[in-house]
């Protein structure tokens, strides 16, 4: 299992975002991607994602290049995007189920009450998305990653609008997966996810 890219190039509106991306994602490791918003951070998340085509380069799955491999790198794929995707008329709990299912994953009920309650959920699982705070729903977009068990995490800014206790969470799940084998390509424009001695690579462009 690796993800790798070589001589990658995005565009968008007839202009480039950036240029001669290359790096390879070995099983235990994560690639960081840092720059001021509107740079182009979530085109290359969904590219790697395989949702669209660079303008140049190559993009390889365990080998083989997309898109070829997109079916493959997909059914191993876990993502965020930035806008959290969960639904007004769904509770808290019913809405990670969904997410779950969504993706052809389900969810034993010990599994979901230990990511509810590592994401401190639990008193609101049963409060419908639309009277759910905005950091509320991004928790429990992100509580589908305390039950997948995909080995590829993509996560377009994860700790956005999150407080400190749930940043912490998010931040010690990721060096779990990690540590157990798994691969993670994060965005970020803080320096949050530099302080944490996670073994990153980072791509940084303004």
């Amino acid at each position: 299992m690796s993800l790798q890219a070589q001589g990658l190039a995005l565009g968008r509106g007839g202009r480039w975002l950036v240029r001669d991306i290359a790096f390879e994602l070995a099983p235990g490791t994560g690639l960081l991607v840092q720059g001021g918003n509107g740079c182009g951070k979530s085109t290359l998340l969904r590219t790697l994602c395989g949702l669209r085509r660079p303008q140049a380069g190559t993009i390889r799955w365990s080998g083989r290049a997309l898109p070829d491999a997109v079916r493959d790198l997909q059914a191993n794929l876990a993502y965020l995007g930035h806008a959290d995707a969960t639904s007004a008329d769904l509770d808290a709990e019913e809405n990670v189920r969904s997410l779950l299912a969504l993706a052809g994953e389900s969810c034993t009920g010990g599994e979901l009450d230990a990511a509810l309650h590592a994401l401190g959920l639990s008193p609101h699982r049963h409060v419908r998305g639309r009277a759910l705070s905005h950091g509320l729903r991004r928790r429990a977009a992100l509580a589908r990653f305390w039950i997948t068990r995909r080995p590829l995490w993509v996560l377009d800014e994860p700790l956005a609008g999150l407080d400190a206790a749930t940043t912490h969470a998010v931040v010690d799940r990721v060096r779990a997966h990690l540590r157990s084998g798994g691969c993670a390509v994060l965005s970020c424009h803080t320096d949050t996810w530099t302080r944490t001695e996670l073994p990153l690579h980072r791509l940084h462009w303004s």
